[in-house]
């Protein structure tokens, strides 16, 4: 049982360091590579931002931290304007997240290599829901921002 308790401490230390690495690489991930919604970031033809209301986004974004300041990345929790060029940086923040919050649901795949399959697979799926609540926040985040930016381009044009 010791051992058991051992395995699941190590297990628990690998998956935080391991997104803490992710977390703290990422404010110097180049931005380029966060311009653009390309896979798995691109937006599926059938999402709208209002289906995630069943998800209870807003309770949700209301009761998860927000760390994205912690490693020098910018805060999530407001946007900082509604000019063109603040909401391109805010959502540059936002795909910069949703990466890590992919990546860390991957923290769990090396303990496939030195756990029982069952335990491993346990790891992944609390991970993964976790790593999950938050995806769900921020993609729904985007899609406002880039409908908000769709409106604000439009009013660009029509002056």
């Amino acid at each position: 049982m010791s051992n058991m308790l051992w395995l699941i401490a190590i297990n628990v230390l690998v998956i935080v360091l391991l997104s803490v690495l992710i977390g703290a690489t990422a404010p110097r991930w180049p931005r380029l590579w966060l311009t653009s919604d390309r896979f798995p970031l691109m937006v599926l033809p059938f999402e709208q931002h209002h289906h995630y209301r069943k998800f209870r986004v807003a309770t949700l974004r209301a009761s998860l931290p927000e760390l994205g300041a912690i490693f020098g990345g910018e805060s999530k929790s407001s946007l900082p304007g509604t000019d063109l060029a603040s909401i391109d940086r805010y959502l540059i923040e936002v795909r910069r997240a949703e990466w890590v919050h992919i990546l860390s649901s991957l923290t769990p795949v090396p303990l496939f290599f030195f756990n029982p399959w069952w335990l491993a697979l346990a790891f992944f799926a609390v991970v993964l829901s976790v790593n999950g609540l938050f995806l769900i926040v921020l993609r729904h985040n985007r899609l406002r921002l880039l409908q908000v930016r769709g409106i604000q381009e439009r009013r660009l044009r029509d002056q």
